[in-house]
């Protein structure tokens, strides 16, 4: 038997991967990237002189869309195995871990297609800025259920 608990936290890392090497192989020849500082500002400056402005604003978005998913990679890996020990003393289910597991990476998945596929328009960051609200407020669910459990 598998743990999907377990499971959703390298799912979730490949999710948070995807938007960089997206950002690569999309909008960047990656042949023409200085790899001795990839996030250094000569690279930045070399995408942005390559890119259009519409060009350069996506590979932006796909960047913070990595990064912040790696941001809160910790709140929900805390909250995953935060909630996997609560569930051992109290019971499996108790604490919804494996429906957080699977809203959780649902949520990032859109979120991230939001990221990527929206553009510049204003009302779908919105829509971005829910998704990442949901996940973020249902990890924190999950981490006082949990704090509840184990006293």
């Amino acid at each position: 038997m598998v743990s999907l608990p377990i499971l959703s936290i390298p799912i979730y890392y490949a999710i948070a991967a995807y938007p960089h090497a997206h950002a690569v192989f999309v909008y960047v020849d990656p042949r023409k990237l200085d790899n001795t500082s990839p996030n250094g500002t000569y690279n930045k400056d070399g995408i942005r002189k390559r890119l259009s402005a519409k060009d350069y604003a996506a590979w932006e978005r796909a960047e913070r869309c990595h990064v912040n998913s790696l941001e809160n990679m910790p709140l929900f890996v805390g909250a995953i195995l935060a909630g996997m020990l609560a569930e051992q003393k109290i019971g499996v289910g108790s604490v919804g871990l494996n429906a957080f597991a699977v809203g959780g990476l649902a949520t990032r998945a859109a979120y991230t297609v939001s990221y990527l596929t929206v553009g510049s328009s204003q009302g779908w960051s919105y829509v971005r800025s829910v998704l990442h609200n949901v996940q973020m407020l249902w990890a924190f669910v999950v981490l006082v259920r949990a704090a509840v459990a184990l006293g």
